[in-house]
């Protein structure tokens, strides 16, 4: 098949300023290619990137962001395209459906874009017209149904995941050189615990909540360190009033918060091998945080906020635990306290999570039930 994967006008890809999709679109389009397929990939341009390349047996073509999607759509309709899959653009929909005629359309949903006050007829009709929509998580999925039922016998839930290869299991041997070596680059002490945070730093990620919660903590484990990777967008290293603030309720809490801003997503891998769990306490409904697939290839626990499609991933126990009560720091502090006690629970559940990436929640099963889809649907 000839395939066209039409990323959103935010962010280039490959993902060199982060951003799921992209880093999703990249990684997984090798796969395709390999299993036969022709790839195209179209995203904005960036200085440091190419206009036109091919990169492991897939083209990438990128434009100017102000004049994005016309011009793929300049592109697409003088080429034979057998699918062109839309990325959380519903309003694209209907001019692409006109421009390839004898393409099928896919929309790729990652976050939930239905406005239920509003009802926007033109986002309502994209659903509809899409010839299938794909969802990041059943709770995306769910969402769209409530509102448009009709579509539902046209919603595929394919969840994404991690490159185990990527990733060195916390738990083995070179994963604790790892862990030793990076807690001295960043001055944390030896024998130190590590509580991690990822993700961008705004109000509804609640990284204030866990800043709290450590208050709880290091009366009972005392060596234990909190490390906050992200900033208040994507690449972006300014400093927010959100992080200012962030960062003097740190201090008041403990000398061992450790604010890194923005890191390249190629640099993260060796912070959640030093990390011994990873909190999620997102208090907006996320459609499903994908920092817990890097988690779980790094064979760490997640705690998770019980929002959104987070608890899709997380079982209670057996790879992790879900926190009812998300606005509450005691409740992170409770599950964070549990893991920490118990060192062979920990690597327990690493363990689990590993083998669900490499079982289940990787790039070459996406690629895999994704290609299936395009030829039975």
């Amino acid at each position: 098949m000839k395939i066209a994967l039409v990323c959103p006008d935010s962010l280039p890809c490959p993902p060199i300023k982060s951003g799921a999709i992209e880093l999703l679109i990249d990684r997984m389009a090798p796969y395709l290619s390999r299993l036969g397929h022709s790839v195209t990939i179209f995203s904005i341009q960036d200085p440091s990137l190419s206009n036109d390349e091919r990169m492991n047996g897939v083209r990438f073509i990128r434009y100017d962001q102000s004049t994005y999607f016309n011009d793929v759509l300049s592109y697409c309709e003088k080429q034979l395209f057998d699918v062109v899959q839309l990325f959380n653009r519903p309003n694209w929909v209907e001019e692409m459906k006109s421009a390839v005629p004898a393409a099928r359309v896919y929309l790729s949903l990652h976050n939930l874009l239905i406005n239920h006050e509003t009802r926007d007829q033109a986002a309502l009709h994209a659903f509809e017209l899409a010839d299938h929509l794909i969802t990041v998580s059943k709770f995306v999925a769910q969402d769209i149904i409530k509102t448009i039922p009709a579509v539902s016998s046209k919603i595929t839930t394919l969840y994404t995941g991690e490159d185990p290869k990527r990733f060195t299991p916390h738990f083995t041997r070179e994963g604790k050189k790892i862990a030793e070596k990076l807690k001295g680059e960043l001055g944390i002490p030896p024998g130190f615990h590590v509580v991690l945070f990822v993700g961008r730093l705004l109000p509804k990620k609640g990284c204030h909540h866990l800043i709290n919660a450590m208050k709880l903590v290091i009366r009972k484990y005392p060596k234990t360190a909190l490390v906050i990777i992200g900033s208040k967008w994507y690449g972006d290293r300014t400093i927010s009033t959100y992080v200012t603030k962030l960062r003097k309720r740190a201090m008041a809490v403990s000398s061992y918060i450790y604010f890194t801003n923005f890191i390249p997503v190629d640099r993260l891998p060796s912070y959640y091998t030093m990390s011994d769990v990873l909190v999620v306490p997102s208090q907006w409904q996320e459609p499903l945080a994908r920092v817990q697939y890097e988690a779980m290839a790094a064979g760490i626990p997640i705690i998770s906020s019980n929002r959104g499609g987070n608890p899709e991933l997380v079982l209670n126990e057996k790879n992790g635990y879900i926190i009812d009560r998300y606005t509450d720091p005691r409740a992170y502090a409770q599950a964070i306290i549990t893991l920490l006690s118990n060192q062979e629970k920990r690597i327990r559940i690493g363990r689990e999570n590993r083998k669900l990436i490499t079982d289940r929640y990787n790039f070459e099963k996406y690629a895999q039930r994704l290609s299936n889809l395009y030829q039975t649907t």
